[in-house]
């Protein structure tokens, strides 16, 4: 074959590769048939649609919650089973912030009988949605997996008993998690946890979280998947980054834990495209049939702390198997390949100039791709790629090829084949060992491949074609296990920053470009440029939202009732609005929000106008202790935020304040309750001196007033709010 055709092989082999990853994450199809004791898909999706009725949402303490929380409680009896509702009001914060969440909740709690007394594993989704939409994903989807695992169980009584968990307020707060955590005397009899958690309506059953150290969950995992797709780069995250799922509150309690979720499509998450027929079946059934493999695993462990211990890396390959290692032996494996790339690039000459230029590529590329994503950001802004992701990934990776090719073919001839893949596989595994430092969990995923890269480089004066063949092995095996990561990267980064995928890809075609004679990528080269252009042309002109994924558009109407003025807020993930939208329109930021939104003047309107009264300011020690009643004086919710610099300690209901921290998010500490019971709810602030705190008051109205309807009448026909539902928000101030 011509040297220029295997180029243009290679770098479009490439490019295909990246636009056929996501094969390696679509889930099993859902059978149509079921034996007795299997996951029904389609029993669990009926079920799910009787409970949600007509889909109206349904958020903590709400008269559409109780709806629900009364659906639910009949399908639970219809199982056979006996369910109890435990009622409290409740008050908490996420670890480090300042912001408490207070509301009234009522969670439904069913315990199947077990064959024997034991510890119990306890499964867990919340039933409450947000006011923006139905919720069938978030978390209708776990409500119908534990229904459905439930009445399995009931007639297949396990070998322990397994309590199911419908919690309510997971979604302002974790104040069902919270509740059961802090106050039901069932959660002490509780050693296991399976958590269902949604951020999309599509893909495969991610089990993304574990308790940690994650050797005995990690065990168990293994030994139920029947299709796993699980990673511990992932699972690390969920340790790193702020997480909003009940497992919060849930992990410090020491439980052997999974969680599990999916992601695919988040644009109808928190939205009122979050419908039952939204819901893929295909999700629905594959993350039924994981979890009733993995509540069976843990309800046939008497203690399932001892299914495994110390840490664990790991990483399914395509949802077929899953690869796994104690976090020391893969630490040491990785860090003895690293000493023989040195050794093997010290050997070939491959530490200077070709480490450079293999390093050159790789930032060269992702420099050159994540300048073009910007510059698209520039001339479109707001989330162009929302409907089609793909077209603007694949315009990502063409560019990044192209320049990565473009330096090889300038800077690479002359140089050795078998210096210049040394050094590509020791730039991967120094990469991966740099990784795997900040996320132990990565070390997994630079083992299999470099070791096979390694074994080939040594061989390759005995026998060139073993050399090469160990070689072409090498590149498949590193590219599917970067690619599946990728995939998931795309689904995650729905609102981007979309260049954040490009220096793991850069890494996975490096050793596959250096395979090709560097003076014949020419015709390559003026190929990608050519399909990296049509695909940003392609990027930047289709419409930037779907009826399958739709545009955020929330509108709000905002009082400040203290100044006397108002206005519109719309929030449209920085897109412009459309040039027939009524009124006059800039970029603000308004009192009650953060970030920034599109603005006009409104008129003054009768609103829901919150209020508070002290009931107590007392001495303590250099400070006060505040008693106040606060009410949202007709809306659905009410807040009150103090200045930034105050010296605020704690918060929350009287006589039980949480302490809150000297710094951290927001920077505006706040309380909000959320329901029909935060009328009149009595607080408590604890100040830190006596100095006078002005505070602002805000009551928030689900819903706009008649006025808003023109504006609701001209959003686009591809848009609908999302994350906040259309509001009417009322600020007030208050002396303290």
């Amino acid at each position: 074959m011509a040297n220029w055709l295997r180029a243009l092989l290679v770098f479009a082999l490439l490019l295909a590769g990246f636009a056929l990853k996501g094969v390696l994450i679509a889930p099993p199809t859902a059978p149509a048939h079921v034996r007795a004791g299997e996951f029904d898909t389609s029993r669990a999706a009926t079920r799910l649609q009787r409970i949600l009725g007509d889909e109206r949402p349904h958020p903590v303490d709400s008269a559409a919650d109780d709806a629900v929380r009364t659906r639910l409680i009949a399908e639970l009896r219809a199982s056979g089973l006996q369910p109890q509702v435990h009622e409290t009001m409740d008050c908490s914060a996420m670890p480090r912030t300042r912001a408490v969440s207070c509301s009234r909740v009522r969670n439904v709690i069913a315990t199947i009988p077990s064959r024997r007394p034991g510890r119990q594993l306890l499964l867990n989704a919340h039933y409450d949605s947000t006011p923006t939409g139905p919720g069938a994903g978030d978390d209708g989807l776990g409500v119908a997996v534990l229904l459905e695992v439930g009445s399995i169980l009931k007639a297949n009584p396990p070998p322990r008993p397994v309590t199911l968990l419908f919690n309510e307020g997971e979604e302002y707060g974790l104040n069902g998690a919270h509740a059961f955590v802090s106050g039901d005397s069932l959660a002490r009899q509780v050693d296991s946890l399976i958590n269902i958690d949604v951020r999309g309506v599509s893909g495969p059953a991610l089990m993304y979280e574990t308790s940690d150290p994650n050797g005995a969950a990690v065990g168990i995992y293994a030994s139920a998947a029947r299709r796993p797709y699980a990673n511990s780069i992932s699972t690390d995250f969920a340790r790193l980054i702020p997480n909003t799922t009940d497992v919060v509150f849930f992990k410090p309690r020491g439980w052997t834990l999974l969680n599990y979720g999916i992601i695919g499509n988040e644009t109808p998450y928190h939205s009122p495209g979050d419908t039952v027929a939204a819901l893929s079946r295909d999700s629905l059934g594959h993350v039924g049939t994981e979890v009733l493999a993995a509540t069976n695993a843990m309800a046939a462990s008497a203690d399932p702390a001892r299914a495994g211990t110390g840490r664990t890396v790991f990483t399914d390959l395509g949802g077929h198997a899953l690869l796994r290692l104690p976090l020391f032996a893969a630490a040491t494996a990785l860090a003895i390949l690293l000493l023989a790339a040195l050794l093997l690039g010290w050997r070939r000459s491959a530490l200077g100039r070709p480490l450079l230029l293999c390093t050159a590529m790789v930032f060269s590329g992702s420099l050159a791709a994540g300048l073009l994503s910007f510059v698209a950001g520039l001339v479109r802004a707001g989330d162009f790629w929302r409907a089609y992701p793909l077209v603007s990934y694949l315009a990502l990776y063409a560019t990044l090829l192209a320049a990565m090719g473009a330096i090889w073919s300038r800077w690479g001839r002359g140089f050795d084949p078998k210096r210049m893949r040394a050094a590509a596989w020791l730039l991967i595994l120094i990469f991966g060992s740099a990784l795997s430092l900040a996320l132990p969990g990565a070390t997994i995923f630079f083992l299999i491949a470099p070791a096979i890269a390694l074994l080939g480089i040594a061989l390759s004066a005995r026998s060139p074609s073993a050399a090469n063949f160990l070689a072409v092995l090498a590149i498949l095996v590193q590219f599917v296990m970067v690619a599946q990561l990728l995939a998931l990267m795309e689904m995650l980064l729905i609102d981007g920053p979309l260049a954040a995928v490009v220096p793991l890809a850069a890494l996975a075609a490096l050793p596959a470009i250096v395979e090709t004679d560097a003076g014949s990528p020419r015709p390559a080269l003026l190929g990608l440029l050519l399909v990296a252009s049509v695909l940003w042309v392609a990027a930047l002109a289709a419409p930037r939202a779907s009826a399958e994924r739709p545009l955020g558009f929330s509108i709000d109407y905002f009082r400040d009732a203290t100044k006397g003025t108002a206005n519109w807020g719309v929030a449209t993930k920085q897109a412009p609005l459309p040039a027939s939208f009524p009124g006059r329109w800039s970029k603000s930021v308004l009192p009650y929000n953060g970030r920034p939104r599109w603005a006009s003047d409104a008129p003054l309107l009768q609103t829901p106008i919150p209020n508070a009264r002290v009931l107590s300011n007392i001495p303590e020690g250099n400070g006060r202790r505040v008693r106040l009643m606060i009410s949202p004086g007709g809306g659905n919710s009410v807040a009150i935020r103090f200045p930034k610099d105050v010296k605020l300690l704690a918060l929350g209901l009287a006589g039980a304040a949480i302490p809150l921290p000297a710094k951290g998010e927001p920077e505006k500490p706040l309380l909000r309750c959320t329901g029909r019971s935060c009328a009149g709810l009595q607080i408590e602030v604890l100040l830190g001196n006596r100095e006078p705190v002005e505070a602002e008051l805000f009551s928030t109205r689900f819903g706009l007033p008649p006025e808003g309807q023109a504006l609701i009448a001209a959003r686009p026909a591809n848009a609908m709010p999302q994350y906040a539902p259309d509001q009417t928000i009322t600020m007030t101030r208050i002396k303290l």
